[in-house]
């Protein structure tokens, strides 16, 4: 039985087709093309360079614009990778006009563009709200670990420092041992001999002290700015925890609409935690809706007060579940939130029947707070499983607690509700890093990253719109504009 055969490789041969009929119609491709050309560049911050500067010529910012968009929507981030695809990706070869960039080019693209790149994807977003592909009725803020071009030995904590160092000394301490071990045994030791071994030895310990001084030093740095680690390859880079391992990460938080599970916007951030954040992701949908959004579904990590009464404050409704208070005894039976307030009688009763009354106003980080104290509590069996002072259990109930208190309410009646939070933010972090590969950064320094932020979110964004719309939809959109 006779193989289907390809043609011979060394036949010559008259090609009657133009690169464009290499194409299909519906490769994605074409959509990025379409999109690109309609954006103003200059008007989002790109850096424009003049065709009729002295020199040679430079590339359009929207070829660049265009090789990233495709890289990222691949999975290929890296400059030299990208360069390779100039030279055999035939879909590149169409995109760019046959044009071949350097690496250098196409890294310095991205250096010089850094803040330009969030514009794009605020661009694409309203775009999408233009469309109908984002309603606003129901926004899900989230966060992720990814990791940053930073080691764990290139990264420093005050702790780290001080076992470092007390590990030098005692390598330091050992060394002047074996040296004085080798004085004494001059006599049966070649003189020559005696002294290559006594200069490595001088070596190491000159070694030693020269980096317990540097790390000393940078402890004394770190002491003066009151910060408790640094990262020494990407300075703006943090410790978190990663998927139950401790590494040097970024914070890639995103805001997403429920409708399409299409991002919004995105923000990376160097904090350790999710709390602080609520605000400004609630605030960057807002930016692209051009008002609030009705309802704000986020998880335990974004609970802080002044938050979450912000936003419902600005009519927000926010479902949020609460953090699960925490006993000084450890047993969970007498946490606070087992303690029951009644606004009418302005008092709180514990989990035995006892009351706390007011007890006066104070504040607590910064926020004033209402206490209240049992006075019952010497005459009660449990007191030492409720608390650890001789005083009594004291309750301090914060200035928004019944704002809380609504909030905490309102989500557990409607836990269905809530539920879908998880369905709808984990399926972009889900593409981002299962299916492109988005599980670290390549670049450094927080304007870097959150550039490449946006262009992951860019890229996700415009495949979902693609599976919604379809190719020949979206380009039909795009040229309508």
């Amino acid at each position: 039985m006779a193989y289907i055969t390809g043609a011979d490789k060394n036949q010559m041969m008259l090609i009657g087709y133009s690169i464009d009929e290499f194409i299909d119609k519906d490769n994605i491709a074409r959509v990025i093309e379409a999109y690109v050309n309609k954006l103003d560049l200059e008007d989002m911050g790109f850096e424009i360079y003049s065709a009729e500067a002295a020199g040679q010529r430079p590339y359009d910012r929207k070829e660049l614009l265009k090789l990233h968009i495709y890289g990222y929507m691949n999975g290929i981030r890296s400059s030299r990778k990208l360069e390779t695809e100039t030279h055999r990706n035939i879909e590149v070869k169409w995109l760019l006009g046959m044009l071949e960039p350097d690496h250098r080019t196409i890294a310095n693209f991205i250096k010089d563009n850094k803040k330009a790149m969030k514009s794009v994807l605020k661009d694409f977003s309203m775009l999408l709200k233009e469309w109908g592909l984002i309603d606003g009725k129901k926004v899900v803020p989230d966060g992720t670990k990814i990791r940053a071009q930073n080691s764990k030995k290139a990264h420093l904590s005050i702790k780290k420092i001080d076992d470092t160092v007390k590990y030098l000394e005692n390598k330091i301490e050992e060394y002047i041992g074996e040296m004085e071990k080798a004085e004494e045994a001059a006599a049966t030791i070649n003189e020559a001999i005696k002294k290559e071994e006594l200069n490595k030895i001088e070596d190491k310990i000159k070694e030693y002290r020269q980096r317990a001084e540097s790390y000393k030093e940078t402890k004394k740095e770190m002491e003066e700015k009151g910060i408790s680690q640094v990262t020494l390859t990407d300075p703006d880079s943090r410790m978190m925890r990663n998927n139950g391992r401790m590494e040097v990460c970024y914070n890639m938080q995103i805001v997403v609409d429920s409708k399409n599970k299409l991002i919004m916007d995105c923000d990376v951030v160097n904090e350790v935690t999710d709390q602080g954040q609520l605000g400004n992701m609630v605030n960057k949908a807002s930016e692209i809706l051009g008002e609030k959004p009705e309802t704000v579904l986020a998880d335990t990590g974004y609970y802080k007060g002044e938050e979450i009464t912000k936003c419902e404050e600005d009519h927000i409704k926010v479902y949020i579940k609460k953090q699960k208070s925490k006993n000084s005894t450890g047993n969970e039976r007498y946490s606070v939130d087992n303690f029951k307030y009644t606004k009418e009688e302005d008092k709180y009763v514990c989990p035995e029947g006892k009351t706390l009354e007011y007890a006066g106003k104070g504040r607590d980080r910064g926020t004033e707070v209402t206490r209240y104290k049992c006075e019952e509590c010497n005459d009660c069996p449990e007191a030492k499983e409720c608390t650890t002072s001789k005083a009594g259990r004291t309750v301090a109930r914060k200035e928004y607690q019944d704002i809380l208190d609504e909030v905490n309410k309102r989500t557990m009646e409607n836990k269905e509700l809530y539920r879908e939070r998880q369905c709808i933010v984990e399926h972009p972090f889900g593409t981002l890093k299962r299916n492109l590969g988005f599980t670290y950064f390549l670049r450094k320094g927080l304007e870097a990253v959150n550039a490449e932020g946006a262009l992951m979110s860019l890229a996700y964004d415009l495949k979902r719109a693609v599976n919604i719309l379809g190719i020949q939809g979206i380009i039909s959109k795009i040229e309508a504009i």
